[in-house]
């Protein structure tokens, strides 16, 4: 059985959601999962009233964000998109753009559709 790995990108920047997609399709990643979040500052912010009034480092709390996850078989995944991401002026080592880790999967039942035959 080989390794797989759960990719999971926090994206601060809503300009760069397209070039993000066509980079996950070019390391084969066709079935990843885009999911609208927001920041914890933001929900402490409009949810919480106690914190309502305060703004201790909470500049995120407007911000776009956007998680998307996928399944990969490829341990380097990140740093293949950090190269191919790196062509459209993206680096992720930039404050504010975002995170991108992996996770081993200890288990996975389902297989994917195939969007690209």
């Amino acid at each position: 059985m080989e390794n797989n790995y759960l990719l999971i990108i926090i994206l601060n920047k809503e300009e760069y959601e397209e070039d993000i997609s066509s980079a996950l399709i070019e390391v084969g990643i066709t079935d990843a999962t885009m999911i609208d979040s927001e920041g914890l500052g933001k929900f402490l912010a409009e949810g919480i009233p106690i914190f309502a009034g305060f703004r201790f480092g909470l500049e995120s709390a407007k911000q776009y964000r956007k998680v998307i996850i996928g399944v990969t078989d490829d341990p380097n995944v990140v740093e293949e998109l950090i190269i191919i991401l790196k062509d459209s002026n993206i680096d992720f080592n930039e404050p504010g753009v975002g995170m991108m880790m992996t996770v081993n999967l200890e288990s996975l039942a389902g297989t994917p559709p195939e969007i690209f035959e």
